[in-house]
């Protein structure tokens, strides 16, 4: 009885991880340890402006727009 519950749970952990786990930037002209302290630092500054706002999801969307916007005063575009 517990068994398919168990199953089940492990199944659907392994789908949430994996929908949660995004790629890393890359850019074709820069080299990755650059492109990765440009993009920790965008998001940190993200992570930062964004502390005091409650709701999740707003929060995350003020984040991803300070994180495309950080990056683009660097110079980086989205593919």
């Amino acid at each position: 009885m517990l068994r398919p519950l168990a199953v089940a749970a492990s199944l659907a952990l392994a789908v949430l991880a994996m929908g949660c786990a995004g790629s890393s930037p890359h850019a074709d002209n820069v080299a990755q340890e650059t492109l990765d302290a440009d993009y920790n630092n965008c998001q940190s500054r993200a992570l930062v402006s964004t502390a005091l706002i409650k709701s999740a999801g707003e929060a995350e969307d003020k984040q991803q727009e300070i994180l495309d916007t950080c990056m683009q005063e660097r110079g980086y575009s989205v593919k």
